[in-house]
């Protein structure tokens, strides 16, 4: 019998990005570089692949919903294959103006006798010509009064919206999850330390014909306007740029680390923060990184040196295993492993996947980080504690201690994404 031949285009790679993160466990975002690599897709084509498996995968509760309602079959009863491209076709087929209802079901039904052999596209032809008469229609008519209706409606889990709700009240969790729901912004910072980056990667995106748009709170950073694939880059390959979302790079400002003083950078990897603050140093001397995951630990190295950060340390240690003697910081970023909802618009996979006891346990840990960090300042030092995330009480992970001031950035508010940082008050 003859291996059945899957197609190798924009949605096959959307289909493959959906099967790996439901199946395998795989991160979307690492999921579809790794897919749309091995598929060779052009510029148009991965963006819209990548359009496809995070709108599908962000949008999914609200479809499976809606496959229930209209076509009678409740998706969770259908096999992993058919259960995605009927998603995959459902987002379509409602959510974007640009594809034609009959494309969107002829292709769906052609991935589906791909995959499943002919005639394996029946079912998926009958549920999609459903939603392809209603579905538009029943997303309109769902109500949005309560929070839970809200959360239906903008396809998150009660939970969070309940979580967003009692932090912020109902306008602005609803705020919250429409922002979530949009496309994310592609942001860089450029690595100040290398000379004539700025230069050279204007000259990368000029051949692209791609505008750069700038933010008057992230001096360095730069929004691209349009879909680009930075790793892809020259820029990116050569250090001169660092993908970097404008809230992220207002941290290592709010930490005002100057020339001479000694930085620890106690969660280190990926290094976008820890070159930031290299560059506010003047360069890497007297910066400390720690990443306890060695392999992350080697990749900061070879980051680091691609921005042009020179004469830091990398400690390959668990932050609590730091030793004794490494004390007496001027600056220490407790930038935390968090539950993330800040890049929630970044991580379409993120909202089906954390659970409450998630961040309490997250926020047990970061209380952890501050009480063992704060003893290793100097007289005068400064502990700044960051997270991604919004409305959980990781937020107060810092409470007990004397606050200079708390930045809170909010997508909903035009940041980028959602990041709470607390200064605390210089120790005597």
């Amino acid at each position: 019998m003859s291996r059945i031949k899957r197609p190798v285009n924009a949605r096959g790679v959307a289909l493959e990005v959906l099967l790996r993160t439901e199946q395998g466990g795989a991160w979307a975002d690492r999921a579809l570089t790794a897919e749309a690599s091995k598929a060779n897709l052009d510029r148009r084509d991965r963006a819209f692949a990548a359009q496809l498996a995070a709108g599908t995968i962000k949008a999914q509760r609200v479809l499976d919903a809606m496959v229930l309602a209209l076509g009678k079959r409740d998706p969770d009863d259908l096999d992993a294959e058919t259960r995605s491209i009927v998603r995959l076709g459902a987002y379509q087929l409602v959510m974007l103006d640009r594809v034609p209802p009959h494309a969107a079901v002829s292709t769906s039904v052609d991935l589906a006798n791909a995959r499943r052999g002919k005639g394996g596209g029946g079912l998926v032809n009958a549920l999609l010509r459903r939603v392809s008469e209603g579905g538009r229609e029943w997303l309109d008519a769902l109500p949005d009064e309560t929070i839970t209706d809200a959360a239906l409606r903008r396809s998150y889990p009660d939970w969070i919206a309940e979580t967003w709700e009692q932090a912020f009240g109902g306008e602005v969790a609803r705020a919250l999850m429409d922002a979530g729901n949009e496309t994310p912004e592609v942001a860089f910072r450029i690595s100040t330390l290398r000379e004539g980056a700025e230069d050279r990667i204007y000259a990368d995106f000029d051949r692209l014909d791609v505008t750069l748009g700038m933010d008057e709170h992230a001096p360095d950073a730069r929004v691209v306007e349009g879909a680009v694939d930075l790793v892809s880059l020259e820029s990116f390959q050569n250090g001169d740029l660092v993908p970097m979302s404008r809230s992220a790079q207002r941290i290592a400002p709010f930490l005002a680390p100057e020339p001479g003083m000694r930085v620890l950078d106690a969660c280190a990897a990926p290094g976008g923060k820890s070159g930031h603050i290299a560059a506010l140093l003047g360069g890497g001397e007297g910066l400390t990184c720690v990443e306890r995951d060695e392999s992350r630990a080697r990749q900061l190295v070879e980051t680091l040196h691609r921005q042009g950060v020179d004469g830091h340390r990398v400690m390959p240690i668990d932050i609590f295993s730091l030793p004794a003697e490494e004390q007496g910081f001027d600056r220490i970023l407790v930038d935390a492993p968090c539950s993330g909802f800040g890049t929630i618009g970044s991580r379409p996979d993120l909202r089906w996947r954390r659970t409450p006891e998630d961040v309490a346990r997250l926020a047990a840990m970061q209380r952890g980080m501050v009480d063992f960090l704060v003893p290793r300042l100097a007289p005068g030092g400064v502990l700044v504690f960051a997270v991604c995330t919004l409305g959980t009480i990781e937020s107060d992970s810092a409470d007990g201690y004397a606050v200079d001031e708390v930045l809170t950035l909010r997508p909903d508010e035009g940041a980028g994404e959602g990041f709470v940082a607390t200064r605390l008050a210089a120790t005597s």
